[in-house]
């Protein structure tokens, strides 16, 4: 099955804002706002490490 998933955090909390434009996505986690992914779980959590990588990095 496949999930709809944030491209940015790797969040399945995503809703779709504007139905006459399909791309048009809302994330709840990080306030993303466009396009998403699917896949599966793996692949969520994937784009979730590899984002939480990117904000430790930012911190530093």
């Amino acid at each position: 099955m496949d999930l709809k998933i944030c491209p940015r955090c790797g969040s399945t909390n995503v809703k779709w804002i504007i139905p006459q434009n399909w791309s048009r996505w809302e994330c709840a986690d990080c306030c993303y706002t466009g396009p998403i992914v699917e896949g599966n779980r793996e692949f969520a959590d994937e784009i979730r490490q590899n984002y939480e990588e990117s904000l430790k990095k930012k911190e530093d």
